[in-house]
Parts: C-alpha cells; structure tokens; sequence
C-alpha cells in the first residue's frame, strides 16, 4: 500500500489552497448561509468539522497540526462573518454577538480539530 503525503511534502500552492483558501470560501459558504437556512449552515458547519479534523491528519508534529488549525480556522471564521456581512442578511441561526466573535470561536475550533486529527494519525497503524 501507497503512503499519503504529509502537508509538510505538499507543493506551496497545493498547502495554501488547502490551509487559507478553501477554509475561507467554505467559512464564505458558511457566512452566506447564515442569513438563508438555519439546517444549511449546521450541515456546512458539520463539513467544515470534518475538514478541520482532516487537515490534521495530514500533519505529523502537534505544532504543525495546531498552527494549521489555528491559520484554517481563523480564515473560516473570517468568511463566515465576510459574507454574511456582504449578504445583509439577518441572523438565523444561533450565533454570538458580535458575530465577529466567530473569527475567535473559529480559531480555537480549528486548532482544537486538527490537534484531534494528529492525534488519530497518531493512534492508526504505523508504516
């Protein structure tokens, strides 16, 4: 069996796409969401979850899983209250006041969910 790449043996572009980029057009999804559909906004929220957990996997020190976390997480949060900014919308869906306060809850789940994912690479078989 083939082993996967870490994030570390990734081209540049490859490593900001997937750390800054799709985190921040998701959290755009996410934002966007916000003021349309309340079951919209968990169900994305609910990938970006898994997404946070998966960027860790691809890690294999705990700093670089947490710095990943950190970076993904605080442009997710970013997007979330960019677009909802932009759309105007009302808030639907709980969320804090001031909904910037997303950009502090994003940060700290996305560190947390990739020091999660380092863990689980961490406890599946070696090789």
């Amino acid at each position: 069996m083939q082993r996967g790449y870490t994030f570390g043996e990734l081209p540049r572009p490859v490593q900001v796409q997937l750390a800054g980029i799709g985190p921040l057009l998701l959290g755009g999804v996410v934002g966007f969401l916000l003021g349309e559909t309340t079951a919209g906004y968990w169900a994305v929220t609910g990938l970006g979850l898994i997404g946070g957990i998966g960027g860790g996997l691809e890690h294999v020190t705990l700093r670089a899983a947490g710095a990943r976390g950190l970076v993904a997480g605080t442009l997710f949060g970013t997007g979330i209250v960019a677009a909802h900014a932009a759309a105007g919308d009302r808030v639907l869906a709980t969320a804090p006041k001031p909904l910037a306060l997303l950009i502090v809850f994003g940060a700290v789940g996305g560190t947390v969910l990739a020091l999660i994912g380092f863990w689980l690479r961490r406890l599946g078989p070696k090789g």
